[in-house]
């Protein structure tokens, strides 16, 4: 099931599950206790019941319904009564650190320039790097920053893993914003990663509980669109294809560490804005639409910070 937050104008925040092609139902306004995803993930953990399992037995009362199509077209226009905001509140964020390694065959691993061999021939080993909090989490439809000092910044279009209490419940979709600071010097790393804006997330949470389907690797679409001043400048797209399962992939993130409850894991395998294979760098009020197959798409303007 897909679960969006939406903030009304007056500053009242509903967690809704897609219940029709163009119809959100509000959790919230059938338990008021239900206001984000991860009250729902706190309940699935106490009574065992998986969370898709409690929104249905929520749903056999009536609730406040939203068009999610007259919802979206408020998002990004910035008018109307209600917007989608951010589907969830993480404690910490995390993006993979060397790129696609997990999407790659052997044969482009032994072909890559990387010499960071070990690490692209063990996807066990975990290579994340930090990518800040909450804070720095914008909206699907909010503005992504890139920052003042940086000569280039990209957006990498990706699946985002959400993962609670250590375990993987489900996915969205992200847009990683990365400069290219960490190219002068190993101690730049952080500071390309971390600022304002510098990731979304959106529009919404696929649920993915079953754990048998949570074995295999995902294929799933992923396509960036990259316009300005109303002009595509450039585009990606490319089929996830990774070679390990969501829960080897989490498994190697926190084998090692004792993660808080929520975390965001930016999963590589990214959609590169390319323009005749060239890559394209961000600049002040482009707009990047990335979109996932299965969950739907986010589109970001772009602000100096």
């Amino acid at each position: 099931m897909k679960y969006f937050r939406i903030m009304e104008e007056f500053g009242s925040v509903h967690l809704c599950v897609q219940t029709q092609e163009d119809e959100l139902t509000s959790l919230t306004s059938i338990n008021e206790l239900v206001k984000d995803y991860k009250n729902l993930l706190d309940t699935s953990h106490i009574s065992k019941m998986k969370v898709d399992e409690i929104t249905k037995k929520l749903l056999e009362q009536n609730g406040k319904t939203f068009s999610l199509e007259k919802l979206i077209d408020s998002s990004i226009n910035k008018k109307g009564p209600a917007r989608i905001i951010t589907p969830i509140e993480p404690d910490e964020m995390w993006a993979e650190g060397f790129g696609n390694r997990l999407i790659l065959s052997k044969d482009q691993i032994n072909n890559s320039n990387d010499k960071d061999e070990a690490a692209y021939q063990n996807p066990k080993i975990s290579t994340l790097l930090y990518k800040g909090s909450k804070d720095r989490l914008v909206g699907p439809y909010e503005k992504i920053g890139i920052r003042s000092d940086t000569e280039r910044t990209i957006s990498e279009g990706e699946i985002v893993f959400i993962i609670y209490k250590g375990k993987f419940v489900g996915i969205s979709v992200g847009n990683e914003v990365a400069g290219n600071l960490r190219s002068n010097s190993q101690f730049w790393v952080s500071p390309s990663k971390v600022f304002t804006g510098c990731a979304s997330i959106g529009p919404c949470i696929l649920s993915m509980e079953d754990e048998e389907e949570n074995k295999k690797p995902l294929e799933l679409r992923l396509e960036i669109n990259h316009y300005r001043n109303n002009q595509k400048v450039g585009s990606g797209s490319i089929i996830t294809e990774f070679k390990t399962s969501p829960l080897e992939i989490v498994e190697a993130t926190v084998i090692h560490d004792s993660p808080p409850d929520l975390l965001l894991q930016f999963s590589g395998g990214f959609a590169i804005s390319r323009k005749d294979e060239q890559i394209v760098p961000l600049e002040k009020e482009d707009s990047i639409k990335i979109s996932l197959e299965g969950v739907g798409f986010i589109q970001n303007e772009v602000e100096i910070v």
